[in-house]
């Protein structure tokens, strides 16, 4: 056979193999995971490209860096990167509220938290400032407090950070009445250890009183009427509610219920 015609043989199928090659995709979140675990390369020659899938140019993707956190990344088995395609925002942020918070809980390090426990922070915060709120994000956020709460049992704040422990407080205090009830006693435990803040333990502590139709004990749980009024939920002698709030590090009531536009007039015993 002509040597050139092996040669140019060769080439193709080198060329067909680098075609071929097995990209993995991952967001943003996980890239910058395998940086922080120094386990990731960016060449030079990355290529970019938009979101109807045009290669872009430099300047361009200058111009769409603020979006990059919503593209898609794409990586090698030697998790090299090799291309990024741009996702339209709004699409990719709804997608990535339905990724799971974590992908395997077994390479979950017990001992660092912070990062998995911050993610689920945010995801709790910001579907509730969307117009709709999405249950399901809720329970899939509840669904990874409790394989990590089993795995790794209650965290504190050198392995979670205080943004991490108000990720989990956030997490059962968003769920149902038992699951309040189930991991209050850690919570509880957390909070004497110096983890949690005692507030946070005051405002479930009334949310489960309510649960179960009894007075609250420090005004924390405001109910909407029908007709969009405000009014502060039965409480426990309300002439010694200051007193409680403040062992729990809470202001006057009187200044809380006035964000709501109500009042609270009940003289406080000393």
């Amino acid at each position: 056979m002509n040597k050139n015609v092996i040669l140019l043989a060769s080439i193709f199928l080198l060329l067909s193999c680098k075609q071929e090659e097995k990209l993995t995709r991952i967001n943003y979140e996980e890239m910058t995971d395998l940086i922080m675990a120094n386990n990731f390369t960016m060449p030079d020659d990355v290529n970019y490209y938009d979101v109807e899938g045009n290669l872009i140019s430099t300047e361009e993707k200058v111009a769409l860096s603020h979006d990059l956190p919503y593209a898609d990344w794409y990586i090698n088995d030697q998790n090299v990167l090799i291309k990024v395609e741009f996702q339209d925002p709004e699409m990719a942020r709804f997608a990535l509220k339905k990724e799971p918070v974590f992908k395997d809980i077994n390479k979950v390090d017990c001992s660092n938290l912070n990062r998995i426990l911050e993610k689920i922070y945010d995801r709790d915060q910001e579907n509730r400032t969307d117009n709709l709120m999405d249950e399901e994000l809720d329970l899939n956020n509840l669904a990874a407090v409790e394989q990590l709460l089993e795995k790794c049992g209650m965290p504190n704040t050198a392995t979670a950070g205080e943004k991490g422990m108000s990720a989990i407080w956030l997490v059962v205090q968003h769920a149902s009445a038992e699951k309040r009830i189930q991991y209050f006693p850690q919570l509880l435990e957390a909070s004497k250890q110096g983890d949690l803040e005692r507030q946070d333990i005051a405002l479930m502590q009334d949310l489960m009183l309510m649960d179960s139709g009894k007075p609250q004990l420090y005004g924390s749980q405001i109910l909407m009427n029908p007709d969009e009024t405000y009014e502060l939920h039965e409480l426990k002698n309300p002439s010694t509610v200051d007193s409680r709030r403040a062992m729990m590090g809470m202001g006057p009531l009187s200044e809380y219920v006035g964000h709501w536009g109500l009042e609270f007039n009940a003289e406080q015993e000393d």
